[in-house]
């Protein structure tokens, strides 16, 4: 019979394993998992869309029309001269405040609105080049991986003939300081992973312990773009330049209202006097008031608003002109990385991974030196990591223009 400590023991043990066994299941993301994560958790839209919270009340309170006002008025406390009075009075709006109230609340809802589409294309942009950053840092921690293991066997063929007394022993020492280098080069680039799925698991609000996972798509996978010319009409469309547009309404829709409010807003009251003195004797009392705008003309409330609107356009302007010199900065960019990565695929890395062949296949012969193996792999392994670089700085490139378009497929037409 089993003890129970044992079959606790047995128990623990069995629950250990199985969760050993579920924390080595390697959990695969691609591009689109990753961006609809990021949307799903990322705080900065929820930031956005509590913005569209705040501007939806002031939208409501906007339409709202002033209280009226109740009020009651004792003259004379003693009981046979007491005046009793009690009116009810409204403020009624003129010059149409109430309407353009809400024609400035609905532009900055609009506003609203449009910031949360910002918001996605810079979070979409952001998971786009920390996505493909993440897929490079794999592919480098690969090859450096791979050049480890193939340094690993050159240290063993060299160690091999040196025992055969073919070669001197200097050659395996340089064997071993080779292999050495990479092994630290593999150790950079396992930490330059760690830091980018982090970086990348950061954007869906996760930034702790978030490496147990691996992305999956083409680092390669370069489309074309259409033309400069054609992006840069599809600027108009962007949500940056929309919200500029309608920060333009807004202001214009303010400077309305103070406008407006150099026609003063008419008080009427209704209500009863009771007199004591007469009799007891109750009077309806009807009343008007109407301020006189003689010191207070609102002039300087409508002047800098007027400045306001006036900028706002400015502003616009200066983004357009911003968002233009960016969209062509990052599409030259991209055409340039785009074309050095062709030159190292069409021509670099074919004709360096022949020199390392021949080298290697040379030193195995007796005909080459191990220095000429070992120039010939380092330089097989800049041009590898050179062409990783190259394909990472396109996408980041093809990021800024997806941000700045405020798109996240640039294929398709707004």
């Amino acid at each position: 019979m089993i003890k129970p400590i044992y079959a606790m023991w047995i128990l623990f043990t069995f629950l250990g394993l199985q969760n050993l066994a579920v924390r080595a299941e390697t959990i695969t993301v691609d591009l689109s998992e990753a961006t609809v994560l990021t949307l799903q958790a990322n705080p900065d839209l929820a930031v956005a869309m509590r913005g569209r919270e705040i501007e939806s009340g002031q939208q409501l309170q906007a339409a709202s029309r002033p209280n009226p006002t109740l009020s009651g008025q004792v003259q004379d406390l003693r009981s046979q001269n007491r005046v009793t009075t009690i009116a009810i009075s409204q403020q009624l709006e003129t010059a149409d405040k109430r309407d353009k109230r809400m024609v400035a609340a609905g532009a900055a809802f609009d506003i609203a609105e449009v910031d949360i589409h910002i918001a996605q294309a810079e979070i979409s942009a952001k998971t786009y080049a920390a996505f493909y950053q993440v897929l490079a840092a794999q592919q480098a921690q690969k090859l450096a991986q791979e050049l480890l293991e193939i340094a690993t066997t050159t240290k063993d063929t060299t160690t091999k003939r040196v025992l055969a007394g073919k070669i001197s022993p200097v050659e395996e020492t340089k064997a071993k300081v080779a292999e050495a280098s990479l092994k630290i080069d593999l150790a950079n680039s396992n930490q330059q992973l760690a830091i980018s799925k982090q970086r990348l698991a950061s954007l869906w609000a996760k930034s702790e312990g978030q490496t147990d996972y691996v992305v999956v798509g083409e680092l390669e996978n370069l489309k074309e773009l259409p033309k400069q010319s054609e992006l840069m009409a599809q600027l108009a469309d962007s949500p940056r330049l929309k919200k500029a547009a309608l920060a333009i309404q807004e202001k214009q829709a303010i400077s309305n209202i103070e406008l407006s409010k150099q026609t003063p807003d008419v008080t009427v009251s209704l209500g009863a006097q009771r007199n004591e003195e007469l009799g007891g004797i109750t009077q309806a009392m009807i009343g008007l008031s109407i301020p006189i705008p003689v010191f207070d003309k609102n002039q300087g409330n409508l002047l800098s608003a007027k400045a306001r609107e006036y900028q706002s356009i400015d502003e616009k302007t200066a983004l357009e002109n911003q968002l233009q010199t960016e969209l062509k900065d990052a599409y030259s960019r991209r055409q340039l990385q785009v074309e050095a990565s062709n030159m190292y695929k069409q021509d670099i890395l074919q004709g360096a991974q022949s020199a390392y062949e021949a080298a290697r296949k040379g030193f195995e012969y007796g005909k080459f030196s191990f220095l000429e193996v070992l120039d010939a792999q380092r330089t097989l392994f800049q041009a590898k990591m050179q062409f990783i670089q190259t394909l990472t700085m396109a996408h980041l490139a093809e990021a800024d223009i997806q941000r700045i378009l405020g798109r996240t497929n640039l294929k398709e037409t707004p």
